[in-house]
């Protein structure tokens, strides 16, 4: 007797991840049109819209993991608003208008991307390793190299300015010990739940700058 062939799949995750390439690319297309600035300004519904279908992605989703989602997407926003305000941070910079409204000189939406960033990474490291504070030692290390590919061009599309056009390696050092205190409190709460668009977030994140630097370099 023969069985028809039947192939499961996640529909949810293949049209998020649609959405999500989509977006970005029509993105790239478009920042290197006349329509530029247009699709500038809608950077910061990009960011919402990508980190929604993060969580909305996310298996074994509680309201422990979105308190703890919250509450560094509150730190991240703070630390921001300490180092625009002081330079003790990160250095001396000032955020643009591309991400939209502010807050004592911050982007509302900074403090969820920083938010996004480590619990995707927090997700995937609980997937790929075992000891604790290897995980830790990886997940903060990858939204500071996406990171790494902003700064060269996070002036050219009006992100946020550094003193003398400069990247000081203390930004550097600041994201890599915020983002390893962010994953300390993210990884045991996602510990037991997986989110398969977490890949994807991260990767198009880290393409699309990287063709940014590319072709703006």
């Amino acid at each position: 007797m023969q069985y028809p062939l039947t192939v499961k799949t996640d529909q949810r995750l293949t049209i998020s991840v649609a959405i999500l390439l989509l977006f970005h690319f029509c993105g790239l297309i478009g920042f290197h049109t006349v329509y530029r600035d247009w699709f500038l300004s809608q950077t910061p519904l990009n960011l919402v819209l990508a980190t929604l279908l993060l969580l909305l992605n996310h298996k074994g989703l509680s309201l422990r993991m979105l308190l703890a989602f919250a509450a560094v997407f509150m730190a991240g926003f703070a630390v921001e608003a300490v180092g625009v305000e002081t330079g003790a941070v990160f250095g001396t910079y000032y955020y643009g208008d591309a991400f939209g409204p502010k807050f004592l000189g911050v982007p509302f939406v900074i403090g969820m991307n920083w938010a996004a960033l480590c619990f995707a990474s927090a997700t995937l490291v609980n997937k790929y390793l075992r000891p604790f504070w290897l995980k830790a030692l990886v997940a903060a290390a990858v939204p500071v190299s996406i990171d790494f590919l902003i700064e060269r061009v996070c002036e050219t599309f009006d992100f946020w300015y550094w003193q003398d056009s400069q990247v000081p390696l203390q930004n550097f050092i600041a994201w890599y010990v915020c983002s390893f205190l962010f994953v300390l409190l993210l990884i045991p709460v996602l510990r037991g739940s997986r989110n398969p668009f977490a890949p994807y977030f991260l990767l198009v994140q880290f393409f699309f700058f990287l063709v940014l630097n590319i072709t703006h370099s």
